[in-house]
């Protein structure tokens, strides 16, 4: 019977999964979003997003409640209060890097580089859960990585994963491996009769306090910096990331201000202090920072299109929240690598998109595959065993 749950939920997973990558880059492209300047910084869609995401968890929770349940199983304990508390830290985290990407990228280019932590989940399976390590399952892990790397990072058109990509590629890696195990952690330690709705809507409690803090002081930091007033800017970067990334009018604002010289635009001199913070409004809009830009301009913007695309992305993250801490009874290694099929389904899916997708992409997919079929080709021997909660 646990393998008929764990199919279930790990089909729904990864619809919701591919959903996600698919919701989130359409909602960073202007030809979805009315064909206007996409306006909305990643820290703004996070907010959203997880605001989303609380209202779907919230509204499951008092579904549970009008049906009877205690409201004492809502409060998971301390324990597991900690590692929801990081969990929901490094998640904010995550977030902003997967709204980031998807302005740069098509999700079938960066998708399979972020799950390379698969790779060290039976080692922390094993020394936090004493979960045993399987043949098959190393067997499938070794053909899902290749097939994952078999492309390299230069496969798109034109562009290659620049060096900030890769510094998120790194970062995400890191905070999806930390949930993998730490939502293990949260589900055995957490108090009898708690569910996974309880723990979904503390979670994004605790991510709204951070997204919204962030927002509030990097905005903060980069006024007191002066980050968006730079005194020069090298031309290649300053045509990329600023004159594409804002109107026509705010760009003929910016080059009255801003003169080609020597290979840089310079700021010119004597300017006044309206005229720096109109500049600085201007800039703020753009990738010129492109940390402080993570987390710059209004929670209410003036376009609303990617705010429907992420709120979209909110429920099917709500979903896959769910799904996650229904499966942490078991150790994460049995059953993450298997919510990542749909790695293989996305060039192709990227491809009715019209995008660019190389012989390699499709080649790693069909190796992903069979590593993820090879992974739980043993299950008539294998029974999955739940991992020993703390309080019983």
């Amino acid at each position: 019977m646990e393998w008929l749950v764990l199919i279930l939920w790990l089909s729904i997973i990864n619809g919701a999964l591919g959903g996600q990558y698919i919701l989130n880059w359409m909602g960073n492209q202007p030809r979805f979003v009315g064909d206007k300047l996409i306006g909305v910084s990643p820290g703004v869609m996070t907010w959203w997003r997880e605001l989303s995401k609380l209202t779907w968890a919230v509204i499951a929770v008092i579904t549970e409640l009008i049906r009877g349940k205690k409201v004492k199983y809502l409060w998971p304990g301390g324990l597991s209060m900690v590692t929801i508390i990081i969990c929901a830290f490094t998640g904010v985290i995550e977030n902003i890097g997967f709204f980031y990407l998807p302005r740069f990228y098509s999700p079938h280019v960066y998708a399979p580089f972020i799950n390379i932590y698969l790779a060290f989940l039976p080692f922390f399976g094993k020394i936090l859960f004493n979960a045993p390590i399987r043949k098959e399952h190393w067997i499938g892990i070794a053909l899902v990585i290749i097939g994952i790397s078999v492309s390299r990072y230069k496969v798109t058109a034109g562009a290659a994963l620049d060096t900030e990509a890769l510094v998120w590629i790194l970062i995400i890696n890191a905070c999806l491996l930390s949930q993998q195990v730490l939502n293990n952690k949260t589900v055995q330690t957490a108090l009898p009769n708690v569910g996974p709705n309880a723990l979904v809507v503390w979670r994004e409690i605790w991510k709204m306090l951070f997204i919204s803090s962030a927002l509030f002081i990097f905005p903060l930091i980069a006024e007191i910096t002066q980050a968006h007033i730079p005194d020069s800017v090298d031309e290649a970067r300053f045509k990329k990331e600023v004159l594409a990334k804002v109107t026509e009018a705010d760009a003929a604002f910016l080059l009255k201000y801003y003169s080609l010289s020597g290979g840089e635009y310079k700021l010119a001199q004597n300017i006044t202090p309206e005229e720096r913070e109109m500049i600085k409004e201007v800039n703020s809009k753009t990738d010129l920072h492109r940390f402080y830009s993570l987390f710059e301009g209004s929670i209410l913007p003036k376009n609303w299109w990617p705010i429907l695309f992420v709120v979209a992305a909110g429920l099917t993250g709500y979903i896959y929240s769910f799904g996650f801490f229904k499966l942490s009874k078991f150790a994460a290694h049995f059953w993450v690598p298997y919510t990542n099929i749909y790695l293989a389904l996305l060039p192709f899916v990227m491809l009715l998109f019209g995008e660019n997708v190389t012989i390699p992409q499709i080649i790693g997919a069909v190796v992903v595959t069979l590593g993820l079929i090879i992974g739980v080709s043993d299950y008539k021997r294998n029974k999955v065993v739940e991992i020993e909660k703390k309080f019983k």
